[in-house]
């Protein structure tokens, strides 16, 4: 495989936009495009940078797979090198997890939110102000029984998804 074809694999892996790995190398963002597409290759200082960024050795880098392999015992280093379709698995879990977590902590916050404005509505209905404007208002103040059990259902549910999704998600995490 190319140079160029391996520094965008790894840079697609990582889930960085050439921009954001232009900077990173301190480059332009034409210049890793054209040594993505062959057209221009990297000096020694920017294959070492690569090398450190995307934590591969310049060998991996820039020999030939098939030059790679014969110069070490192949067996022995696909066992201990973690190949692209690890990082593609392990990127794809990483985004999995942080929407898990991210949807749980929103719902929690829902759930909170719901349940401050329904407290809120029930102090504010009971307030002594709110029956005076609506005796002003109305001619008539009649105190009607409200049900505000009902109002704390969708906070009640809201709080329990976030807190199941927030519980997945750190037991997920310990068994990493």
């Amino acid at each position: 495989m190319e140079l160029g074809k391996k520094i965008y694999q790894l840079r697609r892996l990582s889930g960085m936009t050439q921009e954001q790995l232009a900077e990173k190398l301190n480059i332009s963002r034409q210049t890793l495009s054209k040594w993505e597409n062959g057209t221009g290759m990297p000096d020694v200082e920017s294959v070492v940078r690569l090398s450190v960024l995307f934590h591969t050795s310049l060998e991996e880098l820039l020999l030939e797979e098939e030059n790679h392999v014969e110069e070490k015992n192949c067996e022995e280093l696909k066992s201990t090198q973690i190949t692209l379709e690890d990082l593609m698995r392990i990127n794809a879990h990483n985004r999995k997890m942080n929407l898990l977590f991210c949807s749980g902590f929103l719902f929690l916050a829902i759930g909170i939110i719901l349940a401050g404005f329904e407290k809120m509505l029930e102090t504010t209905t009971l307030s002594l102000e709110y029956m005076l404007y609506r005796y002003m208002a109305t001619g008539g103040y009649q105190a009607l029984p409200v049900n505000y059990s009902k109002l704390i259902i969708p906070a009640v549910l809201a709080g329990a998804v976030g807190l199941i999704l927030c519980l997945v998600y750190m037991v997920k995490n310990r068994k990493r």
